[in-house]
């Protein structure tokens, strides 16, 4: 028992050596003022009817507790580990011996979107901001309302859906709400499906009759249906129809692009042209005008329009 005494001296001799050879690490930084992780987002991307859920990892929390704030309302979710809302898609979780707290969100709706606090309860309140942004899924059919073709040309109709969680299992194509098949007598019936974050499906309809007009529906997996109406024209018909179809429209523009200035709207008389530009959201394909009218077409309508459709068959 009388030799301990002297080994300490020399064991606390040895282990000073070692550490200050590097091999035994330094402790971590020590501090009574909590701070959050530099790391974290600020902002967070959820779509509507999934889980979002957003994080807030606080270091040296000591005694003090951290919250979660709703920005649009400054309404208090939780607190520590409970939650403090009746909407009960609403929950606090954290687990004891880690610095993380996380507000989960089951079911993320639209009115969900906007800023979230984390806030530890120093004096005065520190605070981290996330922005939640809540992606929809949505359809569109590129030329919809209508789509005007000349008769015996191909219809070309494309369906683009954006903000997908995942791609759809798939997209089904109906005409006069009737499956559309892909093998029946008429032939030249296809279909090209592109998946991805957006994903796209093209239909061609090969030699264009009047049984091929009517209503299109863009119908994909789990998401809602878009529609186009397509008129096939013939001879004079289409000439008359065109006639008609001329109308002067108000074209909302969309935000200037990078160093574009453009004013909020115009005013701009638009004629359903065979071939070329039309107003209201219709185009016409299908006509046998020279090439050189139809770039002038599109040159002149670009100056107006703040988009434009050119086919030329």
């Amino acid at each position: 028992m009388a030799v301990l005494p002297l080994l300490l001296p020399l064991l606390t001799g040895l282990a000073a050596g070692v550490r200050s050879e590097g091999l035994i690490p330094p402790p971590p930084l020590v501090t009574d003022q909590p701070y959050f992780d530099p790391s974290m987002s600020t902002t967070l991307t959820a779509h509507v009817g999934r889980r979002a859920e957003l994080h807030c990892r606080v270091h040296s929390i000591g005694n003090r507790t951290v919250s979660w704030i709703r920005g649009r309302d400054l309404r208090i979710l939780t607190v520590g580990r409970y939650t403090y809302t009746t909407d009960l898609r609403y929950e606090a979780l954290h687990q004891d011996g880690t610095n993380q707290w996380t507000l989960r969100i089951t079911s993320a709706q639209p009115r969900d979107e906007g800023t979230y606090e984390c806030q530890i309860s120093t004096k005065p309140v520190k605070a981290f901001t996330v922005f939640l942004k809540v992606l929809e899924p949505r359809g569109e059919i590129l030329g919809s309302p209508d789509l005007y073709v000349q008769k015996a040309s191909m219809i070309n109709l494309t369906c683009i859906l954006h903000d997908l969680p995942e791609p759809p299992e798939y997209v089904l194509w109906y005409h006069e709400n009737k499956s559309i098949s892909y093998s029946s007598s008429r032939g030249g019936v296809s279909m090209v499906v592109v998946k991805g974050p957006t994903t796209t499906s093209h239909l061609l309809i090969t030699s264009a009759t009047t049984q091929d007009a009517g209503l299109y529906t863009c119908a994909p997996a789990d998401l809602s249906t878009t529609h186009i109406r397509v008129y096939v024209l013939d001879g004079e018909d289409a000439a008359a129809t065109l006639k008609n179809t001329s109308v002067t429209h108000t074209h909302p523009l969309p935000p200037p692009g990078e160093g574009h200035a453009m004013p909020p709207a115009v005013a701009t008389t638009s004629t359903t042209t065979m071939g070329s530009v039309t107003g209201g959201g219709s185009r016409v394909v299908g006509a046998s005008l020279p090439l050189s009218l139809h770039l002038s077409i599109a040159l002149t309508a670009a100056r107006i329009l703040s988009s434009v459709w050119v086919e030329v068959t």
